[in-house]
This record gives C-alpha cells, structure tokens and sequence, in this order.
C-alpha cells in the first residue's frame, strides 16, 4: 500500500487496520491502492464473534515454573482454577458489550448467580491488543474485574503496551500487583498463589510466593529425603530404611546468580535436585523452564546418555545436591535397592515433565 510515507505492506487476509486509534475494518486493499495513514498504522487479527476483538484460550496455561512433586501433583490436579486468554485486536466500544460477555461465559461468572466463581484467577493475555478505548475499559474490563472480585477470584494482566496500561489505570482498572510483563510471570503468580491457597496449615509445606527467592537458604530448604520420597509414595518405607545412604552418593554444593550448571553439547554426566535457589534452563537462549527448590534437573539426558540439550545457569544464588555418573554407577552395584528407588522417582519427574510441557506448549 502506498502513503505519503512510503510503501506499507498490506494486513494480512481477515485483519483491521487502525488508523490513530480507530478500526477501519475494510477489506484488504489491493496493489497499488492509496491510504492517507499519518504516523501511526497498526493492524490486528479480528475475529467478528466479539466485534472486532479476538477472545481466545490460551495454548499455554501452566507457566515455565518446575517445582516439587507436591507443587508439580496440586497444580495439575486444580488446574481449572486458572484460566489463560488472548486478547487480540482493538478493544473500542462497540466490541466492550460483547467481549464482557465472552469474558464471562469463559469464566463461568454470572451477575445473577451468587456462587463463587469455578476459577480463581483469570489471566489476560494482551500482547496482541493494539489498543482499548476509555469506553471499552469502564464497559468492559473493569466491571469483568469487579465481579471476579464478588465471585472471589482475581484478574491478571499481562504483556501490556504502555498506551494500553495507561488507558486502563485512567478509566479505572485496578492493576496493583495484578499486571506483569509477560504471561509465564502472570501464570508464576497465579500457580504461587493457587499453592499458597492450597497448603494453607500445612507447616511442613510452605508455599512458594514472589518474595521466596529473598528468604535465606536454610529457611527455603527441604530435606533431600523428604523431597525425594514425594516422589515414592507407596515406597516411602523402603525409602526411609535406606536413607542413611543418600549422603554416600549424593554431594551438595552451592552456585552463585549467574554461574553456569551446564552448556548445550556438555556430557551429561551428572543429575541435580534443587536445594533452595532457581535455575534457568534455556534453549537458543530462550527460558524454557525455571526450576525452584525440590525440582530436578539434567535427568533426561543422563538417563538416555545423551549430551545436554538446554543451557543451565543459576538464576539466584543456588543450593543443590548431585548425583554423578559415578556414583549412580556405584549405588546401582551396591544399594540395588535404593538405587531402583531413585530411578523410580527420576522416572515419575520425567513423566510429569511431559504432561506439564503440553500444558505449557513445548510439545507436540
């Protein structure tokens, strides 16, 4: 499309373009045609269901986050309780009606009905959303916002573009310590929130919150039994008679923030259990998972002998115990027992790895 700016390429098929802040939902132009754009064009995928305005389930609704057994079994058995929706287009006032409604029936909420809602909390995707206007916000979004709160859940908001934060603070969204710079950090917080929910008066089970990476070590730790044996529950006695052995294989050590556990290409020769601390597991240097304390790590590749394929580094100051090749070797000759019980929980940690990368969206 020409301008008096210059060549723009065209929207692609079933896109509005927006001209300053308006939706202009015409048909694609063809080559050649003139369009008065002044500096600002930007274009959205639409869908005509909400009037402009795509409202979609996420693909993704567990974060990156790999916690303990404990954590990792309450997040996929309540998992419902979080909801993950795009939002995609511009958001003006004609589509504010229909989009609530949406909102609502993705939500199970009702203004009418008195029951709690079936999800605790809601997070919004908005990565996509070029823009809302004052009427869309006080029409939509905040009314969505206060009868989540009547129905005692809670809305989240994420990958806001700064004249979209704005326009929501103005028109009287409340986005304390409920907007984030990305969906994993919203999803992180929900997860945090939903576990602190459910091991309330369990003292034994502290649940992680936004501020647990501050608290020292020790206060954060957890037995390497105690972590190991979430993962045997029906073999938890064999477990405790051999414990006392642990510390013949396993070693603990501690990595500062920054340093590196392992590279791409390493052998993978040695399996971790996180003590107290996060560590950042990347790929072509994109995160992929963020282990916390009780996770493992590095047990794929060791177990099918393969070289390491992510990049592994501390993302604060971390605390963990190890198992080498050597000392597994060791414990399979001479603790038949315990080693077995220890693939046993190796294998359960894998197989949860492959139902939450579905959730999350590495697979498949």
């Amino acid at each position: 499309v020409d301008s008096p700016r210059g060549r723009i390429a065209a929207p692609p098929r079933g896109a509005a373009w927006i001209f300053r802040g308006r939706v202009a939902a015409a048909p694609r132009p063809r080559r050649g045609d003139s369009v008065e754009t002044g500096a600002h064009l930007r274009y959205a995928s639409v869908s005509d269901e909400t009037g402009g305005v795509s409202c979609q389930r996420s693909k993704r609704t567990r974060s990156v986050a790999r916690r303990d057994f404990h954590h990792r079994m309450i997040l996929s058995e309540r998992s419902a309780e979080i909801l993950a929706l795009d939002i995609r287009g511009f958001v003006f006032f004609g589509a504010a009606a229909a989009l609530l409604a949406r909102l609502k029936r993705e939500a199970g909420v009702d203004d009418e009905d008195e029951a709690p809602s079936p999800v605790s909390w809601v997070v919004l995707d908005c990565s996509d959303c070029a823009g809302v206007d004052a009427t869309a916000v006080r029409a939509c979004f905040v009314p969505f916002q206060q009868l989540l709160l009547q129905k005692r859940a809670k809305l989240l908001f994420c990958g806001l573009r700064p004249h979209v934060r704005e326009s929501l603070e103005r028109h009287g969204a409340d986005l304390n310590r409920a907007c984030f710079k990305t969906a994993d950090a919203a999803l992180e917080a929900a997860e945090d929130a939903l576990l602190k929910r459910a091991t309330a008066g369990q003292p034994t089970q502290r649940p992680p919150d936004s501020f647990d990476e501050l608290r020292p070590l020790e206060n954060a730790a957890r037995p390497l039994e105690e972590i190991l044996g979430e993962y045997l529950e029906d073999e938890k006695r064999d477990l405790a008679a051999a414990a006392g052995d642990l510390g013949k294989y396993f070693s603990r050590h501690s990595i500062s923030q920054g340093d590196a556990l392992f590279a791409h290409g390493d052998e993978a020769k040695t399996i971790y259990v996180v003590h107290a601390g996060t560590v950042d597991l990347k790929q072509a240097g994109k995160r992929i998972a963020r282990v916390k304390r009780g996770g493992v790590l590095g047990e794929l590749c060791f177990l099918l002998r393969h070289r390491q394929s992510l990049d592994a580094a501390a993302a604060t100051h971390v605390d963990l115990w190890s198992l080498t090749r050597d000392s597994y070797d060791a414990m399979r000759r001479d603790q038949p027992v315990l080693h077995g019980l220890i693939q046993t929980a190796l294998l359960k940690s894998m197989a949860l790895q492959v139902s939450e990368g579905l959730s999350i969206g590495n697979w498949g």
